[in-house]
């Protein structure tokens, strides 16, 4: 079998001016449900649970990347992962802080994603 380039895509809000340390729990949490969604019988990705499962099996590789809020809203708005905060720090409660796309091959993630910049 061929190994596929599988990527899983997060994009986090540049415009919240999140500290490092609240990025990395954000990403943290979209890292955590989407797994646990993907994993589980009743999720909207599950035809994409043998995309997790190589995946996973092949180092679990992740793109972190910025984008603005009307970037985020239009990925939520295609159903995708979205991370909404607390409020119990740096930002806002319900501010949209991250949106995780599920694994994926690199060159769809690219078609969804490839215009925003690393972050």
């Amino acid at each position: 079998m061929t190994q596929r380039d599988l990527v899983q895509y997060y994009i986090v809000n540049k415009e919240l001016n999140m500290s490092p340390g609240k990025i990395a729990a954000q990403v943290a949490h979209a890292a955590t449900i989407s797994t646990l969604d993907i994993l589980s019988p009743t999720s909207r990705f599950a035809t994409h649970k043998e995309d997790f499962v190589e995946w996973y099996q092949t180092g679990m590789k992740k793109v972190i990347l910025k984008g603005r809020q009307k970037d985020l809203e239009k990925l939520e708005k295609l159903e995708y992962y979205a991370i909404h905060d607390s409020g119990r720090t740096e930002i806002a409660s319900g501010s949209l802080t991250v949106i995780v796309l599920p694994p994926m091959p690199k060159s769809l993630g690219k078609e969804i994603v490839g215009y925003l910049a690393l972050l």
